[in-house]
């Protein structure tokens, strides 16, 4: 574990702005737009469904986030996802 930076698949190691450290956004909630590059696009590889026309699925640390790609509004959570 690196301290200021969260770890996705693809993408390995990011750095994230000192007021997201160890946040954790809920559906209903809107994901800063810091995270929305971090795209999943292997989301059959975790089990994940097709994202609906306007979602995509984000990895955020441990967490994959399934949120609207207008404005980031958070539609599901899939947490500790890398605990296999």
């Amino acid at each position: 574990m690196r301290v200021g930076f969260y770890f996705a698949p693809g993408w390995g190691y990011y750095s994230v702005p000192r007021s997201y450290w160890g946040r954790y956004w809920s559906v209903g909630e809107y994901l800063p737009d810091v995270f929305w590059r971090y795209r999943l696009d292997d989301w059959r590889t975790y089990g994940l469904g097709y994202p609906p026309e306007g979602t995509r699925w984000v990895l955020v640390d441990n967490t994959i986030y399934l949120i609207d790609e207008y404005d980031g509004y958070i539609i599901d959570v899939i947490r500790d996802a890398w605990r296999w």
